[in-house]
């Protein structure tokens, strides 16, 4: 595949192995660079998957220790890092219960379960819906259980977290008013849609269709920002593999239609099943132009994207035409960046956001407060918006 790295093809492959639950093919795994392919392993947090599979192969064997030991610590810690959170969500999650505050587990906390490993799923932070009105409440559990507090009622979450390891985003809402009104929109009242779990009264779960239909916009959410790496296909894998009999498929592709997503979904899903279910490595798969350019996509972005594909993604949707970005979209583009609108401050501000006589104010002082704290970061964006075409 043209474009595709000798690591990328080999990070592909034992990547379809794990989820397949094969073992590599040491000729396919010819001339593979270990170190390389590690770094590259970590910035699509997918190293212990790999190493489920790789530390069985000869090629592993034969390697530098030192080479070995990355590979494996690497392992150990997502295992140890996967039960450390299960423990401290389900004590989190049983005095929410008690208290009397509905909450879900989403995204990393459940798909991890359907992987074929324990610990494949690597997981950077606990993401739970919840009960907004309950906030306070919420914010003195974790505070009890020694944890504190990273940030509170900005955007649509709050953060809490306690070292080592231990990292939550407590939910609000699913998406930002301010960033995502469609989707905001569409799970205003997503209480609606869950179920109550056996023996509990506040914890709740999604359909399989609709558990589906989140995690989809979720991910197109990051891969029209600033991308989404190689572990979203494969989190989109396992769904359709593990799903596939329980699912409405009717049902799910009406809702993505209305979502504005459903090419993106089959895009993927059709993606993810030719890289990931086939026991050939990439070079030998026929991948249509489309999909070739999706692929070199995620694998350029890792897990979290990059922050030139969020400004020249923010900078194309601005556009009004097919044309190249013009010097009035980037003046446009910086008019927004200086002068936040209203609806901008509803999630980050609400203060502003309940007050827009003293916007104008407001402006100034972000002014003064941001530009200093963050020049390298705005000299970043100004490059960028200088180089985008």
């Amino acid at each position: 595949m043209n474009g595709l790295s000798k690591n990328s093809e080999h990070l592909i492959y034992l990547i379809s192995c794990a989820l397949r639950g094969a073992e590599a093919e040491e000729s396919v795994l010819n001339g593979v660079n270990l170190e390389n392919l590690f770094v590259l392993a970590q910035n699509h947090t997918v190293s212990a998957m790999v190493c489920m599979v790789l530390e069985k192969t000869e090629v592993f064997v034969q390697a530098d220790p030192t080479v070995q030991k990355q590979w494996s610590d690497a392992r150990n810690k997502a295992v140890r890092k996967n039960m450390l959170l299960d423990v401290a969500r389900k004590t989190l999650m049983d005095e929410m219960e008690n208290e009397g505050i509905w909450h879900t587990p989403l995204k990393g906390s459940i798909l991890k379960d359907w992987y074929p490993q324990y610990g494949m799923r690597e997981m950077a932070d606990n993401d739970i819906l919840f009960d907004e009105t309950k906030c306070e409440q919420v914010k003195e559990i974790f505070l009890k259980h020694g944890y504190f507090v990273e940030s509170f009622n900005k955007g649509n979450h709050d953060v809490y977290q306690k070292p080592p390891i231990y990292n939550f985003e407590m939910h609000r809402s699913l998406f930002s008013e301010s960033n995502y009104e469609d989707l905001a929109e569409k799970y205003a009242d997503v209480k609606e849609k869950l179920i109550p779990d056996e023996n509990k009264k506040y914890q709740f779960h999604f359909t399989p269709e609709d558990f589906y239909i989140f995690v989809m916009a979720h991910a197109y959410k990051h891969y029209s920002d600033g991308g989404t790496g190689i572990r979203t296909l494969a989190d989109i894998y396992v769904m359709n593999h593990r799903s596939v009999q329980l699912m409405n498929r009717d049902y799910v592709e009406g809702e993505l239609k209305a979502l504005g997503i459903l090419d993106y979904e089959e895009n993927s899903r059709l993606l993810s099943e030719k890289i990931f279910d086939s026991d050939k490595p990439i070079s030998e798969i026929t991948l249509t132009d489309n999909e070739q350019e999706m692929l070199l996509y995620q694998l350029g972005v890792g897990t979290y994207g990059t922050f030139e594909n969020l400004i020249k993604n923010k900078l194309n949707s601005m556009r009004t035409d097919n044309k190249p970005i013009s010097g009035f979209t980037k003046f446009r583009y910086c008019i927004k960046r200086l002068f936040p609108g209203r609806k901008w401050c509803k999630d980050r501000y609400p203060f502003v956001y309940k007050h827009p006589y003293i916007m104008p104010v407001f402006w100034v002082w972000r002014w003064f407060k941001k530009i200093p704290a963050t020049r390298n970061k705005i000299r970043k964006e100004l490059a960028i918006l200088k180089s985008s075409k």
